[in-house]
């Protein structure tokens, strides 16, 4: 059945553009038998009401984009309006990364429409935008983490360098470096832009492999083949992810990644602990690092770049079921139920231990 569906892209986020061609290529996609209306939502935080038909190079000139500027009303009849009439659509599909659009942000704001959207609720979407929230409720469950320390310029780093330095919230390798020592970390912490939310150091394994998996939960749990994305330098850096080789869809990998039954059956195991403790709404991708023989959960990109359709390319899985199966998995908005106990919600002791941790 045709569907009106709303596609959100852009954001105030320093991975504007690659929401760009995500929200884009979605559009496309389902395009084939549903109606589909672009929402953008600019870098100044505005919102235009677009034609779908756009291509990514119609964005570098933004006065194309600025000819129907939305209002947004939260109170009364709540919604999006384009010269004082509602638009009203069956679902939003939130195509956004990283800041607002995936933190908790843009999803508070659709739960005040009352309206149904793909993709992380709120809870999900702020423990895994939250690098060291993710790593400590990772932790408190059991599961294999590289230890994290939030940097702080009165206290010293609880292990010596070299370190991995991240925004504690962002997303596509931004702002991840390595650095040696830790009054260099101070040095880039207090220079940087990227790090005014806080930031985050943990051991820089020199010889460990990114390993990623999708996982979903509609209609019934399966997960992607495992990926592993092939990295000619030290970090798998945003550029090889987005800008080079025609995207992500594009870049290097081993698709499915060449690793034994072992570790294999490891990470299967790790995935389905890890959705027992946060559920899968839409298409989520886990990020593990494999050193030696190790394997550590390194986070959770609960809207990952083109969706992550590419890692069931070779499972006989079209584009279009799985974007269909994240809509009507929305629209049936019976995928998370957070309880205070149990398999299927963030179990109260870990949130309270959380709490008392962070302050």
């Amino acid at each position: 059945m045709s569907k009106n569906i709303a596609v959100i892209i852009g954001g105030p986020s320093s991975e504007h553009d690659i929401s760009i061609l995500t929200g884009l290529q979605s559009a496309r996609i389902l395009s084939k038998d549903n109606k589909i209306t672009i929402l953008y939502w600019s870098k100044e935080n505005n919102w235009y009401l677009l034609d779908p038909n756009l291509e990514s190079k119609d964005f570098l000139e933004n006065t194309k984009l600025m000819k129907k500027p939305l209002e947004l009303r939260v109170n009364g009849d709540s919604g999006f309006y384009f010269k004082k009439k509602k638009l009203n659509f069956d679902i939003f599909l939130n195509s956004c990364h990283g800041g607002p659009g995936e933190d908790g942000t843009l999803q508070s704001l659709l739960n005040l429409l009352k309206v149904k959207y793909t993709g992380p609720k709120v809870i999900s979407a702020q423990i895994c935008m939250d690098k060291y929230v993710f790593y400590t409720t990772m932790k408190e469950n059991g599961l294999p983490v590289i230890h994290k320390d939030l940097v702080n310029p009165n206290k010293k780093a609880s292990f010596d360098g070299p370190y991995i330095l991240k925004p504690r919230f962002g997303g596509s390798s931004i702002g991840v470096e390595v650095v040696n020592d830790y009054e260099t970390v101070l040095k880039i912490v207090e220079s940087s832009d990227l790090y005014t939310e806080g930031a985050v150091i943990e051991k820089y394994l020199e010889d460990s492999e990114d390993i990623l998996i999708g996982v979903k939960n509609y209609p019934k749990f399966s997960v992607s083949e495992i990926e592993k994305p092939i990295k000619n330098e030290t970090l798998f850096s945003y550029s090889k992810k987005y800008l080079e080789n025609g995207g992500l869809e594009g870049s290097e990998r081993e698709l499915p990644a060449n690793i034994n039954d072992d570790k294999n059956n490891k990470i299967m195991e790790y995935v389905e602990k890890i959705n027992s403790i946060i559920p899968t709404r839409g298409i989520f991708r886990y990020d593990f690092l494999v050193d030696k023989d190790d394997i550590y959960i390194n986070e959770i990109n609960t809207i990952p770049g083109s969706h992550a359709l590419y890692l069931w390319q070779n499972l006989n899985i079209s584009k279009y079921e799985l974007l269909s199966d994240i809509v009507e998995e929305a629209l049936s908005d019976k995928t998370i139920t957070w309880t205070t106990t149990g398999s299927d919600g963030l179990a109260l002791k870990s949130a309270k231990d959380i709490q008392s941790k962070l302050g």
